[in-house]
């Protein structure tokens, strides 16, 4: 295995996440760098993580350099960067609707620029990444971002095209899921359960299930088959979702968070 450097340009919540999953890779050396003191401290407290000065000190200091910082911070960052880059680094932005050419147009032509858009549960080593190699990426280097992401969870390789519509659905996507559990929780409570339980017991479901339709033996339209009994309880769940048109809201919730992703790009 190579020995990898890399460098935290942003050492926020999806930073430190990452972070928290490659603690303990074996060859792997780690340097950051934060605007904010007191978050890079508390990152360098907790794992084995270099404190860095500067932008173009964690240049020189790391090959792979991931930009975890605000969509707005990202053009100044790379004007703090540029000077020190050479076509040898990759950079691996985490940046919602930055496109890959944007920053190399930002940084150096040859720049090596690969896009993620990883999610929340990466903080409970479940994230979800999708993950595009920009013009100058190789396979090597995506294969390498795929290795690095893998840290926190699973990761999907798509092209840049797709990227829109991966932050609308997994990327903002865990904001729908905690929307649907506590209204599911809610009607438990509803119905005479106390709210602990009644949480417990739609968030375990809701784990079992997407364990189930993660293990690919049925599509979700079949598992969904396998639980309602005709005339049963499920039935009649079923039918106040489709009274309300519960699956056309979801997909017109994608659909408009793909659509404000990629007003955001522009």
């Amino acid at each position: 295995m190579t020995h990898l450097q890399l460098g935290f340009i942003g050492t926020g919540r999806i930073a430190r996440a990452l972070i928290a999953g490659l603690s303990t890779r074996p060859k792997t050396t780690m340097y950051g760098f934060d605007s904010n003191a007191a978050t890079l401290r508390d990152i360098c407290n907790d794992y084995p993580v270099s404190s860095v000065i500067s932008i173009p000190e964690i240049a020189r200091q790391a090959q792979v350099l991931i930009l975890a910082v605000k969509p707005y911070q990202i053009a100044d960052v790379l004007a703090e960067l540029k000077p020190s880059l050479t076509e040898n680094h990759l950079i691996i932005s985490v940046a919602a609707g930055i496109s890959s050419e944007f920053i190399r147009a930002n940084g150096i032509s040859e720049l090596k620029v690969i896009r993620v858009m990883p999610n929340t549960p990466a903080f409970v080593g479940e994230g979800m990444t999708a993950i595009c190699g920009g013009k100058n990426a190789s396979d090597h280097d995506v294969t390498l971002a795929r290795d690095i992401f893998s840290a926190i969870g699973r990761v999907a390789l798509l092209n840049e095209s797709q990227m829109d519509a991966a932050t609308a659905l997994s990327g903002s996507g865990p904001a729908y899921m905690f929307h649907i559990l506590d209204s599911l929780a809610e009607g438990g409570v509803q119905s005479g359960l106390a709210h602990n339980d009644a949480l417990l017991l739609a968030a375990q479901t809701m784990l079992g299930a997407a364990k189930m339709a993660l293990s690919g033996t049925k599509k979700p339209d079949e598992l969904k088959r396998d639980v309602t009994t005709p005339g049963g309880t499920t039935e009649a769940g079923l039918k106040v979702m489709d009274e309300q048109h519960i699956r056309q809201i979801l997909i017109d919730t994608v659909a408009a968070a793909a659509s404000r992703s990629h007003e955001l790009m522009k």
